[in-house]
């Protein structure tokens, strides 16, 4: 997913929308505004670990990537993908949000997107398949949903599809029409489902022969990698059918809800995938004083996108400290405070226009919890703790952003503006000058 104009640095206020857009960088602007910050995250690095990984022979090549929402996911993904295509590894990620229905998911959707996304390898190098292997997706769904006696309409609508000259580019556009329906079309996506399902065994040999003809043609395995995942209704993707979606013989990478990783069966899953999990920036610690490394590196971030001087003193550190790591919550921060800073035509941000994002921050997180979530995340604040009993509060919290997970010995905060919002409501002290 590529942003509509490349980045600039802010020299001024009107450019810091640009500048801190809610999308991760992308290859054209990695050289000139990443900042590597996994030395503050973790010891090892778990994006590190996957690319070793694909360097060396495993029982188990698809992996599962965790993180809250905000913390640079997307980032560190498109920089794996461009550090391996920058060693001729064919890498073709895919924007699950884009191709699917955030609110209706199921693996079946993933596998038919796993094909497209190799048949799109395959047309990008030149590369010439094996015959059989698209006739098998040609005739996949006409032979399968003739089988299943699905409607004349599906039926009728299907068989069109693959009537076209046996050709790559045929088939991406029977599997563009595929996920087209899958998005918008009730009725076809509980056929083409069901479908998979029942003859998933002749997909997965068809999709894993086309891998290996890239690999072999590169001289690379194929690397997938599935954005998005962690976001909208996910979970029905990955359980139950673990074994399916690893069932793929060339690397591919998930990403995955954290907040899902408390239920107990995803130690199920741990047995398929090879787990990591990128931990948020600390901002303070577990004693409550400012993490000096973690608002550092979070300030060479932003520095690296707006002149120091946009900001007056300390409001940048402020900001930092408010947003508890979370790096999509800064960026918002830094752009509401900068179009109330604009308007009132002023050419810095101050700490007045960095309380009105803050409260626009604040009024989304809290309307996100109810009076009965008020001592669970008072306890979560005092506590701080590894273990936390009651785990579907923590699952509904995690999701909801309030409530966050650092790495170190593993501990859990409460986001600093609920902190706020519980002081101004009178359940936890006012904070001291």
């Amino acid at each position: 997913m590529r942003a509509e104009t490349p980045i600039k640095r802010a020299l001024s206020i009107e450019d810091i929308p640009n500048a801190f857009k809610a999308t991760p960088l992308d290859d054209r602007d990695m050289a000139e505004f990443y900042e590597d910050t996994m030395e503050v995250r973790t010891r090892l690095s778990p994006i590190e670990d996957i690319y070793d990984n694909f360097h060396e022979t495993k029982e188990r090549n698809a992996y599962l990537l965790m993180g809250h929402r905000g913390c640079g996911k997307s980032t560190e993904l498109n920089r794996l993908a461009k550090r391996l295509r920058d060693e001729n590894y064919p890498v073709k990620t895919v924007y699950c949000n884009q191709e699917l229905d955030a609110a209706n998911r199921d693996f079946s959707d993933v596998m038919i997107l796993m094909a497209d996304a190799l048949l799109q390898l395959a047309d990008e190098m030149a590369c010439t398949l094996n015959r059989e292997d698209l006739r098998t997706i040609e005739n996949f769904w006409k032979t399968a949903t003739e089988e299943e006696s699905v409607s004349d309409e599906v039926g009728v609508n299907l068989e069109a599809g693959v009537e076209a000259k046996l050709s790559l580019a045929g088939l991406l556009g029977l599997l563009g029409k595929l996920k087209t329906d899958m998005k918008y079309n009730v009725q076809r996506r509980t056929v083409y489902r069901r479908t998979m399902t029942n003859y998933f065994s002749q997909w997965l040999e068809a999709v894993n022969s086309i891998s290996g003809q890239i690999a072999e043609a590169a001289h690379k395995q194929p690397v997938l990698i599935f954005e998005d995942l962690d976001k909208g209704d996910s979970w029905s993707v990955f359980n139950e059918h673990g074994e399916q979606l690893t069932g793929v013989t060339f690397p591919v990478v998930y990403t995955f809800p954290i907040a899902f990783s408390y239920r107990p069966a995803f130690a199920e899953l741990e047995a398929f995938f090879m787990v990591k999990r990128l931990p948020m920036i600390k901002t303070r610690n577990m004693d409550d004083s400012p993490n000096a490394e973690g608002i550092a590196v979070i300030r060479e971030i932003v520095e690296r996108r707006a002149e120091a001087t946009l900001f007056e003193a300390g409001v940048l550190d402020r900001m930092i400290e408010k947003t508890g790591g979370s790096l999509r919550d800064l960026f918002a921060a830094i752009n509401t405070a900068a179009t109330y800073s604009r308007r009132r035509r002023r050419e810095r941000i101050d700490a007045e226009a960095a309380d009105v994002a803050f409260e626009e921050i604040k009024s989304n997180l809290s309307r996100r919890i109810e009076g009965t979530d008020y001592d669970f995340l008072m306890d979560v604040y005092r506590e701080k703790r590894r273990e936390i009993a009651d785990r579907e509060t923590l699952l509904e919290m995690m999701q909801a952003g309030t409530v966050l997970e650092y790495n170190g010995v593993g501990w859990f905060n409460v986001h600093p503006l609920i902190l706020d919002f519980l002081r101004e409501i009178g359940r936890l002290p006012k904070e001291s000058a």
